[in-house]
């Protein structure tokens, strides 16, 4: 299967529906925050940690997780993370006491952080720059719909069930994903990185930090993640509070009208992505630094009117921006980073994102009760503005005499 022409988008494809349980299985929980309060005894702030608990352990382990992936295998690293925290996720079901649903979310960032580093660095390794933004959107596109399927499984299934249901049931759907992949992703190393001389992780930390336009992503992609993870742990308990819907409808209003506008936005944006850096690739920094600015005024809409037609329209908006601006970073970063280091500068971004989405979503829970989430979801047009400023000042200054020394 591998020597076949088709085989790259079959790899990305197979990803694509790993990438969905991935998601699926670290945001579902959000959708029945309001039976866990009830159920378990959570507040508003212990909620808010338990997200945080998540993202920090994940933090944590990415760069690890990512210096690994340029290390071994990286199929075989993709198995084993994802048979890890399909397992944890069927144990969280059975949890029966809140330090244990605490300490199943801090094991899930865990094992979870070994996949994403892996999994973009092996679509990148087998898709040239032709058609890599569009592959990588793919597996992207898999994130935003496992948040939006995960969220709405998990509302009606919790609301008719009880929370425990969908965390099982997504555990043991994993389990049987990992046997498939088992005989479809390769599980040797490419000859071209297998053959590099190895180099510690420090030194790979190193040779990343001297390049300027890394460090400006990785910031970039630091801020917009503080927005997106405070949506993500927020949006359901939110709809469910301010416009009295059932947890069914909070749990999919929440996760699809941010992340099924994102799919769109995915779905298209690869491939327009490809077509502006045919030109060059430093195009798609631009592309990134317009959009995120045109993101920014929208959810102002939060301090100027709490209709519900008009917020749910600004999330749409807001979420395409956003989106189309994001899949840039992981094929820039692939750019400047080189193949034997491309999982390590993936891993260390996705620490840096979780580290601060976790710090966004547990000082929105802190803040709820005083400046409600309406005031939190506004001033993550503040942020997308710092970000918008951020990327100018790469693309200005740095980006072409970067990717020309690569």
């Amino acid at each position: 299967m591998q020597n076949s022409p088709h085989y790259k988008w079959i790899l990305a494809g197979t990803l694509f529906f790993v990438s969905a349980l991935n998601y699926a299985d670290r945001t579902s929980v959000t959708s029945v925050y309001a039976l866990l309060k009830t159920d378990m005894g959570f507040t508003d702030v212990a909620l808010g940690a338990m997200g945080s608990v998540f993202l920090w352990s994940y933090a944590l382990t990415s760069p690890f997780g990512g210096y690994l992936g340029d290390r071994f295998a990286r199929g075989r690293l993709i198995i084993w993370s994802l048979a890890g925290w399909s397992l944890v996720t069927l144990l969280t079901g059975l949890a029966v006491l809140p330090w244990q649903l605490l300490a199943m979310r801090a094991l899930l960032g865990i094992v979870e952080a070994f996949y994403l580093p892996a999994a973009f660095a092996l679509v990148a390794e087998y898709h040239q720059q032709e058609t890599r933004g569009t592959a990588l959107s793919l597996l992207t596109l898999g994130n935003t719909l496992g948040m939006v399927g995960g969220g709405t499984l998990a509302g009606y299934l919790g609301q008719a069930y009880g929370w425990r249901t969908p965390l099982v049931a997504l555990g043991l759907a994993g389990l049987l994903l990992a046997v498939i992949c088992r005989f479809i992703l390769p599980l040797h190393r490419a000859p071209l990185i297998a053959n590099q001389p190895a180099v510690s992780f420090g030194t790979a930390v190193t040779t990343l930090a001297r390049v300027p336009t890394i460090l400006i992503l990785t910031a970039a992609g630091l801020l917009t993640s503080i927005g997106s993870w405070v949506f993500i742990n927020w949006l359901p308990l939110y709809f469910h509070e301010n416009f009295r819907l059932s947890l069914g409808q909070a749990g999919f209003l929440g996760s699809s009208l941010v992340n099924v506008s994102g799919a769109v936005a995915l779905a298209t944006g690869g491939y327009v992505s490809d077509r502006v850096a045919a030109r060059g690739p430093h195009r798609r920094m631009w592309m990134q630094a317009i959009l995120i600015l045109c993101a920014a005024p929208v959810l102002l809409v939060f301090l100027i009117t709490k209709n519900q037609t008009a917020v749910m329209a600004a999330l749409v908006v807001y979420s395409l921006l956003r989106a189309s601006a994001d899949l840039n970073i992981i094929p820039l970063l692939c750019d400047l980073a080189g193949a034997d280091k491309r999982s390590t500068v993936i891993g260390l971004t996705n620490m840096l994102n979780t580290m601060a989405g976790g710090a966004g979503v547990f000082v929105a829970g802190a803040l709820k009760s005083t400046a409600g989430l309406d005031g939190v979801f506004a001033s993550v047009a503040g942020i997308l503005a710092l970000d918008a400023a951020l990327l100018f000042t790469g693309c200005v200054l740095f980006l072409k005499r970067d990717l020309a020394r690569t």
